[in-house]
């Protein structure tokens, strides 16, 4: 009679809807906690650079058009980026008439 008291009293404290809701948020909890974790384990940390970077953008072909062209990559100016699809525009025309050229004469 004890146990089926004690029983009873549990029942009526907490239903299995709420048994089961506990549980599932305490999954959802340790799922966010994983991706969190997850997300931090993925974070790059760049370190500073003191000196700015210079890439070669390009190495001489042998045709004095065509290097003519691409050296304008170097003059572009890369804190100003309204100019930069002007600048494209007119290598890139360049190096297509250059191609025209060479094709036309072969």
């Amino acid at each position: 009679m004890i146990d089926e008291v004690a029983t009873e009293d549990v029942a009526e404290e907490v239903t299995v809807e709420e048994v089961t809701d506990a549980v599932v948020t305490a999954e959802e909890a340790t799922d966010e906690e994983s991706a969190a974790e997850q997300q931090e384990d993925d974070l790059l940390v760049l370190e500073s650079v003191d000196e700015p970077w210079e890439l070669p953008v390009w190495e001489p072909t042998g045709e004095e058009r065509v290097d003519e062209a691409l050296e304008g990559l170097s003059r572009i100016d890369l804190d100003d980026v309204h100019t930069h699809a002007a600048a494209y525009t007119e290598i890139h025309q360049r190096l297509r008439d250059t191609l025209s050229d060479l094709d036309a004469s072969s």
